[in-house]
This record gives C-alpha cells, sequence and structure tokens, in this order.
C-alpha cells in the first residue's frame, strides 16, 4: 500500500535512505530536516511511504520553483531486502496519479551516469520517462547527471 508519509515513519525512512549508502553525513541532516519540516509545518512536497505492514520505501517530489505544473522527483528508495517487489514502481504510479490530480504536467527526475546507477536508469525506462538530457561532470568529475522526463498531462 502506498500512503501519505506519517511522522511514525520517520526513523525507518531515514534507516532506508541512509541504508542506500548514496548519502554522507550532511546529506541525511538535510532530507531529515526536510521531512521534519514537511511532518510539522507542512509543505507543497510531497511524500509517499510504500507501505507492507511495516515502511519499505519511500519517494520524495517538489514542485519547481518558476514553471508551471513541473515537478522533480528528489528521492526514491526501497528497503533493500525489499527491491525488485513492485514497491518502487507502486511509489512512481501513486506519485504520478496525486501529481495529475493537481495539474501537474511534467515530471523530472534526476540520477547519476555513473555504472552503478544503471539499475535505476533502466528503472525510470520502464517507468516511461524518457532520457531528456545528460550534464557531464555534474556531481563531480567523471560522474554526469542525467536528466529523465515524463509527460503527465498534455499542455
Amino acid at each position: 500500500m502506498i500512503r501519505d508519509t506519517s511522522p511514525s515513519d520517520k526513523h525507518a525512512l531515514l534507516q532506508i535512505i541512509k541504508d542506500s549508502g548514496q548519502f554522507d553525513d550532511e546529506s541525511l541532516l538535510y532530507v531529515e530536516s526536510t521531512l521534519d519540516t514537511h511532518l510539522t509545518e507542512g509543505s507543497d512536497s510531497l511524500w509517499l511511504t510504500a507501505d507492507d505492514g511495516e515502511p519499505v520505501g519511500v519517494s520524495y517530489c517538489n514542485p519547481e520553483p518558476v514553471t508551471s505544473g513541473t515537478w522533480n522527483l528528489l528521492m526514491l528508495w526501497t528497503r533493500k531486502d525489499r527491491e525488485g517487489q513492485g514497491f518502487g514502481a507502486a511509489l512512481v504510479a501513486e506519485t504520478e496519479r496525486r501529481l495529475r490530480a493537481k495539474g501537474a504536467r511534467l515530471l523530472i527526475v534526476e540520477t547519476s551516469g555513473l555504472p552503478d546507477f544503471a539499475t535505476a536508469r533502466a528503472f525510470y525506462a520502464k517507468c516511461g520517462f524518457i532520457h531528456e538530457a545528460t550534464i557531464k561532470d555534474f556531481f563531480a568529475a567523471g560522474d554526469s547527471k542525467l536528466v529523465y522526463t515524463k509527460l503527465l498531462l498534455q499542455s
């Protein structure tokens, strides 16, 4: 089941994000602060939790400033022992459904061009995202940012 993220999910979701190995301590603090703000003060962000009796995945996206209906899927993770079981696809599908209901027009997602991210890139393609752009050496020398897009509503 995919549902809104609640305060009781916080610890489990932060552990999933930490276990991904993709975030240093400073980045984890930023994610925690962003989630705390969303949970306590509300925000335009969309945080969703994949729940299978306990949190097993998370997605987080924001509207892009100075755009008309463009959102950025900033985070999508499933617990390592639950990868390949459909939770990521379910999170993407529910994210898209909710964004369409908000009138969102375009969803973007960014990932690394490094070989370790080949599975993520294949996943986004399978979900219908199109590779739109590559920004060479974005994250670090030799680590390009790949931008994928998916049209949610016709303009």
